[in-house]
């Protein structure tokens, strides 16, 4: 059976993590995504630890599926070349700082002109017109600016960093998301679209109820101060004997009385969003409860009880938990080099048409001279290619640099 983007072709420059997710997200439902790379440094994330025999574990994770050229865009060549494969693609994804690919003579306008019909998607930091265009960031840049990390925390202290890249994968999706919206519209209309996405605007857009409880009060909310985020006893994080934690996230009034029916407590049914002393009180009667049992005795207890519980499991215990294998989130892989490794799987389920990994995350420049046969280079222009550093195979030591 067909994969769902099968015939659908993506150039992507993405690096790290947003860009390469995005397009991974593609890959695995059959896109022909080509990884277009620096043929003297490659992605960064070739060089990133872990490593397992000299492959990067985050590499191999986020490029299975893909085909490596390793081509220099600075040169004349070079970009002649990608012009050549943009012809005949449905979608470009680049993760360069605003401007950069005008200044390579590969904008969008450029592009349009030898194929009106390409989905070309920009995705920045800040977007390719702000004031913070130029503004280098990360992660937690982001979310601060977008005044998600001022939410994140208890109440009274400070913010808290998160553990993941919230800004990273949610723009990763919005791109994904963003790239078949346009692509449908292209393959109905014949229509092509270029698409200014940035990770500060996905990650505001996260902060979507509590925007809501500006606009509808005028008062922005602040941290533990919604009904989710601890403000009441009822939905809060509990310490339990064997020094772990629970959470508890009883916000609707049945989860409430079914809680307090199983901590023998009736009478606190009343008192769903008690505030002030009786909260408190409230509060710390519970933290006493869930002192009298382990983590894991007070999950089996109250599983089944209706109360919206959940034990604080570390990642290692995620991975490797019933739930994860019943759902089959990691698989495993056999990388050429690497060897045996798992991978998570792409968390989309289809009956027809599933995510699967039909070939290994690949060298630098592995997949060069394929492409470039495809366009209609011979030997002897591939091997001048390669001598004129526009190009790189697996074996012109491009990978071993990126590997020091």
């Amino acid at each position: 059976m067909m994969q769902p983007l099968e015939g659908i072709r993506v150039l992507d420059l993405g690096r790290l993590l947003p860009g390469p997710f995005a397009t991974q997200i593609l890959a695995d439902f059959g896109a022909d995504v080509i990884k277009i790379e620096d043929p003297r440094s490659g992605d960064g994330f070739r060089t990133a630890a872990p490593q397992i025999n000299g492959v990067s574990a985050r590499h191999v994770t986020l490029n299975r599926n893909k085909r490596c050229l390793a081509l220099n865009l600075k040169a004349p060549a070079g970009r002649k070349i990608f012009l050549g494969l943009a012809r005949n693609a449905h979608v470009i994804l680049e993760q360069f700082r605003p401007g950069v690919m005008a200044r390579l003579g590969l904008d969008y306008d450029v592009v349009r002109a030898v194929n009106p019909r390409i989905v070309y998607c920009s995705l920045s930091g800040f977007g390719q017109s702000a004031p913070y265009r130029d503004l280098a960031a990360h992660d937690p840049n982001y979310l601060a600016l977008a005044g998600v990390l001022s939410l994140i925390g208890r109440q009274g202290g400070a913010p808290a960093l998160s553990g993941l890249q919230i800004a990273d994968i949610n723009g990763a999706l919005l791109a994904a998301l963003g790239i078949l919206i346009a692509v449908r519209r292209a393959e109905r209309d014949g229509l092509g679209d270029y698409l200014d996405l940035a990770l500060f605007d996905g990650v505001l857009g996260t902060a979507i109820t509590a925007a809501a409880t500006y606009f509808g009060t005028g008062a922005a909310p602040r941290r533990g101060e919604e009904r989710h985020t601890g403000k009441y006893p009822m939905a809060d994080i509990y310490e339990t004997a064997d020094g772990g934690h629970v959470t508890i996230a009883a916000i609707e009034p049945p989860f409430w009385a079914n809680l307090c029916r199983a901590l023998g407590h009736e009478e606190w049914i009343v008192h769903h969003y008690a505030e002030g002393e009786k909260a408190e009180e409230i509060r710390a009667a519970m933290r006493a409860i869930f002192r009298t049992k382990t983590r894991d005795e007070w999950f089996g207890l109250l599983k089944d009880r209706d109360v919206c519980i959940g034990p604080v499991l570390g990642l290692e215990e995620a991975l490797t938990g019933e739930q994860t294998a019943a759902r089959g989130l990691v698989i495993p892989h056999e990388h050429p080099v690497a060897g045996p490794v798992s991978l998570l799987a792409t968390p989309i389920t289809l009956r027809n048409g599933a995510a699967r990994i039909r070939f290994p995350a690949g060298r630098l420049g592995e997949d060069t001279d394929a492409i470039l046969a495809e366009l209609g280079y011979d030997a002897a222009a591939r091997a001048g290619l390669r001598a004129e550093g526009v190009t790189a195979g697996p074996d012109d030591g491009g990978e071993a640099r990126c590997n020091d």
